[in-house]
């Protein structure tokens, strides 16, 4: 904890100092009708107009997409990070515990690492970057904390702090940390993550780096050894667990940049008409602004991977199986890439409607693995690369349409013959009087080689080869509808999947020759009346076949508030989150591999997840006061949210963020 502090200490108060010369560019018109230098000090200090910009990188470096930043009272105090983009999950039950999203089409991962896909939502990685051009330092202050101090404490600390040191050049730090004990014995989660990262944008050069470290450290309990003990046990800490000193941690670290210099021309650029009593002798009133035509672009990115499972002493009831150790048991398992990604971007000409972008990349891939083994030598070391090609045309500037095809394939290496195709199409529509609506038609075309640790893995509890795995083929649409003006979203998804890759009863990657079939269909929408709001999220999935995916058959988000202001600057919200999905066979976590896979012996489900909160905005200050799981101990229900892991009882939450832009 000394150690967090002075780290803390040191971004926030000696990097602004060294920075303290940045060099704020005007934000009305450029060199026209400047102070002359000889003014008063008092003279020369303007107000700084507060204008931060925020984006990130999409298609390897080759899009810039615009962001905003999170100062919305609405949705604060939602803090898990496997709730910020789903309905409902199976999950461990304890903040920073394995998750799986319950819906389908959310299961997009950021990591390669196949072991750490079920903690990817506490991850940062390069693509989920938020880069930063602010006009005065901009630092953010996330606090919260449940309301037992002493024992099973949960806590959450998180800062970013960006600052500029001229108009081109920015530095940013985060820190994300969270802590959490748990309620029940041996849950104990924690997880982290630092990073360093800078960004340079100029007419013709854009460079984007840094490092980013993530650290994920679970006790594993190995759920419930009597699930009536959920409802009949008073006193949580006297429910027996299955094990009581395994440990799973995760160590992750990624160097990344990204440059692009850009060819073209300079044009003179459309401005106001100035009166010529307000110009002085020598103002040049034609501005000229950077048109790119042709951008080559170098990406480079090395991850590292590691993953760890402790046990003391093995529990020989628990798990089966026993290939290392029948005393104690430590498996490791490593992941470590490098890709190289050489790209040429044509830009699409704004102004001309048949105009489009076109891009072009060679990349080359570069890995290494280690696993336990059992025979003659400690850890099995595998080595191989990949070569892969690529390219797309888009369209992301047009008023009438946007749309972005692009095709991706492997020619060399492990995964040589995997293709990849993905497309959408983005249209305005207006309809009911709402111009800001429309309709969004999206697809892609997958041949997918099977991840290395599908095929061969080997630890003291599991061990399987599959090297006879077919490649997985996926063809998947999505209508989607939106009219922000009424609050309204509604889609509907489609899958259709060839030798579907699942983990079958025992924990251990099966694959099926059945051809599955998955339809979901979604209504996002919300009333409001007065100062009352109702916004629902409502979702529906079905299979063609449940032996091999298992999804609720419905799910639902309802969230009702009333907002007010008190003393005309204290915007006030008190309201109740419900979550809820039917009851279905939820996939079962094996934490030796960390891993969820098909259980056939209990249903979970059919329980409503329901907060209450308050939530405060004064200015740049936002609060809530939370309270989690009312219905526990009201309803004679269980609520497990995975097969032996029950939620967290009702408790008491609250939490602080403060935004500072000086």
């Amino acid at each position: 904890m000394r150690k967090t502090f002075f780290i803390l200490f040191f971004v926030i108060l000696v990097i602004p100092t060294l920075l303290k010369g940045q060099i704020q560019p005007p934000m009305g018109r450029s060199n026209v009708g400047q102070r002359p230098v000889n003014e008063t000090v008092e003279q020369e200090k303007e107000k700084i107009d507060i204008n931060i910009k925020i984006w990130n990188l999409k298609g390897d470096g080759t899009f810039l997409k615009e962001g905003r930043l999170d100062t919305l009272q609405k949705g604060y105090q939602i803090y898990n990070p496997i709730y910020k983009n789903s309905i409902t999950s199976t999950y461990t039950g304890n903040y920073g515990g394995a998750y799986l999203d319950n819906n389908f089409f959310n299961r997009k991962y950021s990591t390669d690492f196949y072991f750490l896909r079920t903690h990817d939502a506490y991850l940062l990685t390069p693509e989920r970057i938020d880069y930063y051009n602010t006009t005065t330092p901009y630092t953010l202050l996330d606090y919260s904390q449940s309301e037992r101090q002493n024992s099973q404490n949960e806590t959450r600390f998180n800062v970013v702090h960006s600052q500029n040191v001229n108009e081109s050049l920015n530095f940013t730090f985060r820190y994300d940390q969270a802590k959490s004990e748990g309620q029940y014995n041996y849950q104990s989660h924690k997880n982290h993550f630092v990073t360093l990262y800078s960004s340079y944008t100029s007419d013709k050069l854009n460079i984007h780096g840094g490092f980013i470290t993530n650290r994920v450290r679970n006790q594993e309990n190995g759920g419930m050894v009597d699930d009536s003990e959920l409802l009949t046990q008073d006193d949580e800490t006297r429910i027996i667990f299955n094990l009581i000193d395994a440990k799973t941690e995760y160590k992750n670290s990624f160097i990344f940049a990204t440059a692009e210099y850009k060819l073209g021309k300079y044009i003179a650029k459309e401005q106001e008409t100035i009166p010529e009593e307000e110009l002085e002798s020598g103002d040049n009133i034609v501005e000229q602004e950077f048109k790119p035509l042709v951008g080559l672009i170098y990406s480079l990115e090395i991850q590292n991977n590691l993953k760890t499972f402790d046990e003391e002493n093995t529990n020989l009831e628990y798990f089966p199986n026993t290939f290392l150790d029948s005393v104690s048991t430590f498996d490791s398992v490593r992941f470590n890439k490098i890709t190289n990604i050489f790209q040429i971007k044509q830009y699409e000409n704004a102004d001309r409607k048949t105009s489009f972008g076109k891009r072009a990349y060679l990349g080359v891939d570069f890995v290494k693995t280690a696993r336990p083994w059992v025979g003659d030598s400690i850890f099995s070391i595998d080595t191989y690369n990949n070569i892969f090609v690529g390219g797309g045309i888009f369209r992301e500037t047009g008023k009438f349409w946007k749309w972005n095809v692009e095709g991706k394939l492997y020619t060399v290496g492990y995964k040589s013959g995997q293709t990849e195709i993905d497309g959408v199409i983005s249209k305005p529509v207006n309809i009911l009087k709402d111009s800001t609506a429309s309709i969004e038609i999206s697809g892609s075309l997958l041949n997918l080689v099977p991840d290395y640790f599908q095929d061969k893995y080997t630890s003291n509890h599991q061990r399987w080869i599959n090297e006879d795995f077919k490649n997985e083929q996926r063809m998947m649409a999505e209508f989607k509808f939106r009219m922000p003006k009424y609050n309204l979203e509604a889609g509907v998804n489609y899958a259709l999947i060839n030798n579907y890759i699942y983990n079958n009863e025992f924990g251990i990657p099966s694959q099926t020759g059945e051809e599955l079939l998955i339809l979901a269909a979604y209504l996002n929408k919300e009333f409001t009346l007065k100062n009352f709001s109702i916004s629902s999220k409502l979702l529906a999935q079905q299979t063609s076949s449940d032996k091999y995916i298992r999804l609720p058959d419905f799910s639902a988000l309802v969230s009702v508030w009333y907002k007010f202001i008190w003393s005309k600057v204290l915007y006030t919200r008190l309201g109740v989150d419900m979550r809820y999905n039917t009851a279905y066979y939820a996939d079962a976590y094996d934490p030796s591999t960390g891993l969820f896979y098909i259980q056939n012996e209990k249903e979970i489900g059919n329980y409503p997840y329901i907060d209450a909160y308050a939530s405060l905005k004064l200015k740049r200050t936002r609060v809530f006061f939370k309270f989690i799981n009312i219905g526990s101990g009201l309803l004679d229900k269980e609520y497990f949210t995975a097969l032996h892991h029950p939620m967290n009882r009702r408790t008491f939450r609250l939490g602080v963020a403060w935004t500072f832009y000086d």
